[in-house]
Order: C-alpha cells, then sequence, then structure tokens
C-alpha cells in the first residue's frame, strides 16, 4: 500500500493535481504545495522570463523581473494555490510588477487594449507560443487565451481602418 501512495505522490506535484485534489476540499500538506511551487517556476520561468525581456526591451533585466515575481509569488503561494486559477493569479502578479518597465511602444499597446488582449499578442505574435502555451502561463484555456488574441487582431484591424495608427 505504501509503494502505491508513493508512486502516486508525484502527480500530486503539478497545478491540475493540486487543482483536483484542492477541489475535493482535502488540505495540501506544507510539502506538497512547496513540491508545486517548485514545479510551477520550473515550468513558467522560461516563459516569464522572454514576456519580461519584451515587454522591458531588455532580455538582462526580463529574466531578472521574472526571477523577482516567482520570488513575490513564493510568499503568495499559499493564496495562489487558494484561488481558481493559480496560473492566472501568478500571472496578475507577474504582470503588475512589468508596468513601470513597459518601452513606450508596450505602454501604448496597453493604452489601446485590455491588458489580457496585449498579454496573448506579445505571447503568440512576439514569443511564438502556442495557444496551449500561452494559456498555461495566463492561467487561461487555449481556447480563451485564442478568443482574446482573436479579439485583439480585430481591434488591431478596426484601429487601422479608422486611421488610429497612421
Amino acid at each position: 500500500m505504501q509503494h502505491q501512495a508513493r508512486r502516486s505522490a508525484p502527480q500530486a506535484c503539478g497545478e491540475r493535481s493540486i487543482r483536483a485534489r484542492r477541489t475535493e476540499d482535502k488540505i495540501l500538506k506544507p510539502c506538497s504545495a512547496e513540491a508545486a511551487y517548485t514545479v510551477f517556476c520550473h515550468e513558467h520561468r522560461p516563459v516569464y522570463s522572454r514576456y519580461a525581456a519584451v515587454v522591458a526591451g531588455d532580455v538582462s533585466a526580463g529574466q531578472d523581473m521574472a526571477q523577482s515575481a516567482l520570488e513575490e509569488l513564493r510568499t503568495r503561494w499559499q493564496d495562489a494555490l487558494r484561488s481558481a486559477s493559480p496560473s492566472g493569479y501568478a500571472w496578475d502578479l507577474f504582470t503588475a510588477t512589468l508596468v513601470p518597465y513597459r518601452t513606450p511602444a508596450v505602454r501604448s499597446l496597453y493604452e489601446n487594449f485590455r491588458a489580457t488582449e496585449v498579454d496573448t499578442l506579445i505571447l503568440r505574435h512576439r514569443l511564438g507560443c502556442s495557444a496551449d502555451v500561452g494559456g498555461r502561463a495566463m492561467g487561461l484555456t487555449p481556447d480563451a487565451f485564442e478568443l482574446l488574441r482573436r479579439t485583439a487582431l480585430m481591434k488591431a484591424n478596426h484601429l487601422a481602418d479608422n486611421g488610429a495608427y497612421a
């Protein structure tokens, strides 16, 4: 019986299994939460670093900002786990830390589109993330990610047609 418990433990480290366990009203043990945080960082740090580099216009600064945001997330990890979407919680925290460092071009995008729309455009069109990868980073389903991205593209076309970018 102990052998089966050990075999299923690695599954408890991923975000999806944490959500499932949380919805079953089970309380995560601190070691499970720490393992989930470690896995989360391993999976999300590359996208966070690249995203921050685009938003700030500096690769080194992007890496530093992503690391700082993930360290801040550590202090709020239990709150993230209690949220409807730990990835969404983390994404909101992460993108909020980047606001003062946005390049003028990125700032302009955020002035003309909803923040989540800009995020999808950057993830998909600047970083080349699929809807699955981008959605996972933002805490969205691939379909929700794609809907936001398409909405942003339609808005961009509308603005261009009306001379907003002339």
